[in-house]
C-alpha cells in the first residue's frame, strides 16, 4: 500500500460502547477518524482527535451530506462502520403489532439506509485514491435474526437487523473486494448474549476483519474474540 495513502474510518453512530471503542482503536492505528452522531459534542469530540460530523441515519440526505463533509475534511474513507441503532418497545411488550407506526418507520429507516450509506462508501472504496488500500464496510449486528424464541420487546432490533443482514449478504456476494462484513457478538452456544457484553472485543475484530484480505461476511464471534461460532455463509459465492 502507498505510504501516501490516507488512511480514512467513518464511524456512523459512534456512542460510547462500540462506535467509541472502534473509533479510538482505528485512531490508534493511525486512521483519520470522523465520528458521525445526531448531536455531536464537536468541541470535546475534536479535543479527543477525532472529525465530528451531524448525521441522522434515519435520512438519507444526512447520511449523503456526512460523506460529503468527510470527504471535504479528510478525503474518501477506505474504512466505515455502520453502527446506529434504534430499540422501540411496543405499547404492549407482548403484541409486535402495537409498535407505533413512527417508531416502524425510523426503524425500517436505519436497516434499509446501509444500503445507501454503502453506495456512498462505495464512490471512495472505487475510487484511484483507494485502488491499493484495504477496504471494508463493517455493519454491527446481532443474533436476533437468527433467534427461534422470538421476543415481541425486541421487534424493533430484530427486524432492523434482518434488512441490514440481507443488505450486506448480497452486496458481499457480488463485490467481494470490497469486504462487507457484518459482525455479531454471540454466546458461546451461538445464540444471543447477555445485552451488557459490548466491550472492546468489538474493537479487536472489526480490527481483524479491516486487515483480513478474505473471510465470511457473516462473522459471528464470541466475548474472547478467538472463539469463532462455525460460520453458516461465506463472503463472496
Amino acid at each position: 500500500m502507498p505510504s501516501s495513502t490516507p488512511l480514512v474510518a467513518f464511524v456512523i453512530g459512534s456512542g460510547p460502547n462500540i462506535g467509541g471503542s472502534v473509533a479510538s482503536l482505528l485512531k490508534e492505528q493511525g486512521y483519520a477518524v470522523a465520528v458521525g452522531s445526531r448531536n455531536p459534542d464537536v468541541d470535546k469530540v475534536k479535543k479527543e482527535g477525532y472529525f465530528p460530523v451531524q448525521v441522522e441515519a434515519t435520512q438519507q440526505a444526512s447520511i449523503s451530506a456526512a460523506f460529503a463533509a468527510v470527504n471535504a475534511a479528510l478525503g474518501p474513507p477506505n474504512v466505515v462502520v455502520y453502527n446506529p441503532v434504534i430499540h422501540r418497545e411496543p405499547t404492549d411488550v407482548s403484541d409486535p403489532s402495537t409498535l407505533p407506526l413512527e417508531a416502524f418507520k425510523d426503524v425500517i429507516a436505519i436497516g434499509s439506509n446501509v444500503f445507501f450509506a454503502i453506495q456512498e462508501a462505495l464512490k471512495g472504496f472505487r475510487s484511484s485514491k483507494h485502488e491499493d488500500t484495504l477496504k471494508a464496510f463493517i455493519v454491527t449486528g446481532n443474533a436476533l435474526p437468527a433467534d427461534k424464541a422470538l421476543s415481541p420487546f425486541y421487534f424493533s432490533l430484530d427486524i432492523q437487523k434482518i434488512i441490514e443482514s440481507r443488505i450486506v449478504g448480497q452486496l458481499a456476494g457480488a463485490n467481494e473486494k470490497d469486504g462487507f462484513v457484518y459482525a455479531t457478538l454471540v454466546a458461546d452456544d451461538g445464540g444471543i448474549p447477555p445485552y451488557d457484553l459490548f466491550l472492546d472485543i468489538h474493537a479487536k475484530v472489526y480490527w481483524e476483519s479491516i486487515n483480513r484480505k478474505e473471510g465470511p461476511w457473516d462473522h459471528r464471534f464470541t466475548l474472547d474474540g478467538k472463539k469463532l461460532t462455525k460460520l453458516t455463509m461465506n463472503r463472496g459465492p
